[in-house]
Parts: structure tokens; sequence; C-alpha cells
């Protein structure tokens, strides 16, 4: 009681200070869930409260998400972590030919593959399709392979479209299918249109001048493993269960 108190205490504070427009909260002891609380609004100006159902766009959440679908695939053995990138996508390239025949899934999944932290975002924002994002990280230069470390969104979807293409399917397909039907996550998916299509949504929020403003949209489709997961606290709290347990639910 004393722990629910002070986290509904610090929470609810931070709301009513303007530190953030809705906040929630589960925690869960690997089993039961040991505490839950909503705090604040779905969109600043709007009276419509963040519930436990209130879906919100979780962005490099996904990270995480994308790696144990991976693992999955891993365990299943229909990929591997050291597989190469052009084992599963033929097409792929980077820029020296010695990283493009040697760099795998699990290079890329962690962030060591050379490639620089903005690597596809600049052409993400004018429009380009993730197959074409993909293929022309080949003109960027690199940094040390397996000795450099670059948060990279286009990397981690470049490793995420390996194991989606040894699966034979589309990546949010696969995402359905090993991680979010199982889990019963059924507020989640790896798609836009389905977040636009919750009634009970998140609006993003941007701090201009001290203050939190709803301004933007972000369709984040081409980059889904790295930052496109839609998801509310009740699923997240499910694979966090599975995470908990060494990968066992159930």
């Amino acid at each position: 009681m004393a722990m629910t108190t002070a986290i509904d205490r610090i929470l609810g504070a931070a709301v009513e200070r303007g530190d953030v427009p809705g906040v929630i909260a589960r925690a869960t002891d690997g089993r039961d869930t040991i505490y839950e609380g909503a705090f604040g609004v779905r969109e600043l100006g709007n009276p419509d409260k963040v519930d436990t159902e209130t879906v919100f766009q979780i962005a490099s959440v996904s990270k995480p998400i994308a790696a144990t679908i991976a693992a999955v695939e891993v365990t299943a053995g229909r990929v591997h972590w050291n597989d190469k990138i052009v084992q599963h996508l033929p097409g792929f390239a980077l820029k020296d030919p010695y990283v493009t025949a040697n760099c795998t899934i699990g290079d890329l999944y962690a962030h060591r593959s050379g490639l620089p932290g903005e690597a596809g975002d600049d052409l993400e924002d004018l429009g380009f399709e993730r197959a074409a994002i993909i293929e022309r990280l080949r003109l960027l230069s690199l940094d040390e392979f397996r000795t450099s470390y670059h948060y990279a969104n286009f990397g981690i979807t470049a490793g995420a479209e390996a194991v989606a293409h040894a699966a034979g399917m589309a990546w949010e397909d696969l995402a359905q299918k090993v991680l979010y039907e199982p889990l019963g996550m059924t507020a989640t998916s790896s798609r836009y249109k389905d977040f636009l299509a919750r009634e009970n949504k998140a609006t993003l929020h941007s701090l201009e001048n001290g203050r939190f403003e709803a301004r933007y949209k972000r369709d984040p489709d081409q980059q889904s493993p790295a930052g496109g997961v839609s998801s509310n606290v009740t699923d997240l709290a499910a694979w966090l269960k599975l995470i908990l347990a060494n990968g066992r639910y159930n």
C-alpha cells in the first residue's frame, strides 16, 4: 500500500507539473500485477483521460520487441544470430565488400555494423519506402566493423527484415504470428494504420518553449521494427512477463 501511494503521488505530481500530458504505469513481479495507475489525458486540450486500454506509439521500445521476435525465430531454429544478412537478403550491401559479406543479423541488432547512427533516417523523412532505404545503405561510409557502436534505426530494420525473409513473411505478419497473438497482445500492432484505427489512443506531443503541444503525427512504418509498434500497458505487461520468465509463457 505504501508503494502504491508513493507511485501515485510521483506520477500524479508529474502530470500536474506538466512534465508529461498523460502516463500509465504497471508493475509486475513476473506473474501478478502489483501496481497499476493512470494519470492525465490522451491529448492536451481534450478531456479524454488515459486508461489501461489507451494505445501509445511506443517508438524505440519497438527495438527490444523486435529482438524478442528474432529470438523466437532463433529458438525455433529458423534463423540464427550469426547468419549472414546476405543469406536472407541477397541484394543487401554496405559500402565495404568485406562487411557486406560478413555482417550478421546479430551485428545489425547490436548496432556494430559500422553504419552511422542517422543511416536512412533522412530518406524516410523524404518518403522513401523501406526496401529503397535499405538498398541505399550501401552508399554510406562506415565506421569500424564490430569495434564501433552507432544506434541506427535502419540497421535494426535491415536485421529484422532478414529475420522476416527467413520466415517467409512480412515483418508485420511475423510479429503478429509469433509474439502478439501467442501472448494475447490484442491491442498491439506493427502497422501505423492499426494505430490510427484505435479510438482510445494517445496523441504525440512535442515540448515547445517549455510546454507540451499536440503538434505532430508520426507514420513510422518504414522503420517498423525499430520504431513502429503501438501498444497499451496491458499488452506490454504480458511481454514483460515473458522477458522476466526467460522466454517462457504459460
